[in-house]
């Protein structure tokens, strides 16, 4: 048989489907935007081309809608959101003439995001809850649980514990149907987020060992390789994108680290656990972990300065230095690494450093991170190496009082609230309201489960209570403080609640009480410098 009479009875028309073109140029684009930073035009291109190719008809309307939601994320990876927004709307309606209840929820998710990232929640929040009435009036469970859990994940982003709480009672209704690993780490995660950010420690590490045992099973399922609607190790489920295996895993161990509180050495055990899961979700080349790669190692240089293991607070931050200035992302990450840097600065003694790395966020656009700043700026004003310093703390108050007005209710507003009652019972001369303040913070920190800043603010009003010849409630305080420091095994506040003790013992007349406790306070202040000088 010769080739040509080959091709009577083996045409590739026989093998390829019509829309096989449109599927490659898909797939290229979608290697292109993966794995190059510098190849969008090509992307847009193929898929442009891709789209044009896809052949007439309702058989063909799965690899139309995969083009589009490729196009629509090439726009909001290059922030042009209203081209996106057009473009997500107009398939959301058409997807819901035509019932395609998969892709209305996955345009619809999309869009949803797209709201986040500019900071409309109140959009985003709209259009979930017309993806949950969509869903109980087609009787789509999965559809219901995956836009349920988005609405709680913004709910507890905003700490509106009143919508909040209902979503949970929703979705432990549910009890895991349908059977998606996606949903249910996504859902125990953000439970224990919520948990945690009310001080309800043991329900927050509850619902971590939960989302740990919905780990494991669908390790078991990923293990076997079956090929379920879990997806496998991928992150699709019904044609929806959800967390990968790895990617969950990593936010399980994260969330995991947060629960910890001040217990240094297992959070960070748990970091790395999950510094783990993001590299072995790395191994084909993809970059779509690397902002929760990023975030891992911001929490690592968090807990490493917070436990002034200065060394590795420094390692930390380089490494995400290079993962950030490497990406595509430097412009939103730029102002969360500087934070850490002038904090680590701070930390290690290098004021005036400090203090430019600190203003250098202040004028960045993060709220969150500029209100940061600004408090630590402010702490280091109260002890800074020139008068002017002190002179510019109360402007620097009033700025963040004015911060706490324009935006109340905001998601951070109990811990901010917090910060700012302690600088301002730090900087007032007044003792009435240096205590007001202080028991105000105290009383927040309590609410919040914030065990350090509890532990400074009770070593703080003893200060204020020892002149006032009040020697047994400075000693209660002080001793709850040190107390709070050696659980979180912290010698600078440990040093701080023995010092004032010891000038109790000093009031009370006695001196061998006295000598005792300042050579345990020489002991803490030289462990804590070992730990600073390790850099």
């Amino acid at each position: 048989m010769t080739p040509r009479d080959q091709t009577k009875y083996f045409s590739t028309d026989l093998v390829l489907g019509a829309d096989t073109e449109s599927k490659t140029r898909l797939r290229i684009a979608q290697i292109l935007g993966d794995w190059t930073d510098d190849r969008e035009e090509e992307e847009e291109r193929q898929l442009t081309r891709a789209l044009m190719s896809v052949p007439s008809g309702d058989i063909y309307t799965d690899t139309r809608y995969m083009v589009v939601a490729a196009q629509c994320r090439l726009f909001m990876r290059r922030e042009e959101l209203v081209w996106a927004e057009q473009k997500l709307k107009s398939a959301l309606n058409d997807a819901q003439q035509r019932g395609q209840h998969r892709w209305v929820q996955h345009f619809g998710l999309d869009l949803a995001r797209l709201y986040l990232d500019k900071g409309d929640e109140q959009s985003a929040s709209n259009v979930l809850q017309t993806l949950v009435g969509y869903a109980q009036r087609v009787g789509d469970k999965l559809g219901l649980a995956v836009a349920l859990v988005q609405q709680l994940g913004i709910a507890v982003h905003a700490r509106n514990w009143s919508v909040v709480d209902p979503l949970l009672t929703s979705l432990d209704s549910l009890a895991g149907d349908p059977g998606v690993p996606q949903i249910w780490t996504r859902f125990w995660v953000l439970k224990a987020g919520a948990m945690h950010s009310r001080g309800r420690v043991a329900e927050a590490q509850e619902a971590c060992n939960s989302a740990r045992q919905v780990l494991m099973g669908w390790q078991g399922v990923f293990a076997r390789q079956l090929a379920t609607n879990c997806g496998s190790s991928s992150g699709l489920f019904g044609g929806i994108r959800g967390w990968s295996y790895y990617e969950a895993h990593a936010w399980v161990m994260l969330m995991s680290s947060y629960v910890q509180g001040q217990t240094f050495e297992p959070a960070l055990r748990f970091l790395n656990l999950a510094l783990e899961g993001v590299t072995r979700g790395e191994v084909d080349g993809s970059r779509e972990l690397q902002p929760l790669k990023l975030h891992i190692f911001l929490r690592m240089a968090d807990v490493s300065i917070a436990a002034q293991s200065m060394a590795d607070a420094k390692h930390a931050i380089d490494q995400a230095l290079a993962l950030g200035a490497g990406g595509s992302f430097w412009r939103k990450s730029r102002d969360a690494i500087a934070l850490r840097w002038a904090m680590y600065l701070h930390r290690t003694g290098h004021s005036l450093e400090a203090m430019d790395a600190y203003r250098c966020v202040i004028r960045g656009t993060h709220e969150d991170l500029r209100f940061a700043a600004q408090i630590n700026l402010a702490l280091l004003q109260l002890v800074g190496p020139t008068p002017e310093c002190r002179q510019t703390l109360r402007s620097t108050v009033v700025g963040l009082i004015q911060a706490l007005e324009t935006s109340p209710n905001g998601p951070h507003d109990s811990v901010r609230r917090s910060l700012l009652e302690l600088v301002q019972g730090v900087e007032t001369e007044e003792p009435v309201k240096a205590k007001t303040h202080l028991l105000a913070c105290l009383k927040i920190c309590s609410d919040t489960a914030d065990s350090v800043l509890q532990g400074w603010t009770l070593c703080l009003l003893g200060t204020l209570v020892l002149p006032a010849g009040q020697y047994e409630q400075a000693m209660r305080m002080c001793a709850a403080g040190q107390n709070i420091a050696q659980s979180a095994n912290d010698p600078l506040q440990k040093a701080a609640a023995i010092g004032i003790l010891s000038h109790v013992e000093h009031a009370v007349g006695d001196p061998e009480r006295r000598a005792k406790l300042l050579e345990i306070d020489q002991q803490c202040l030289e462990q804590f410098n070992a730990r600073i000088q390790e850099y």
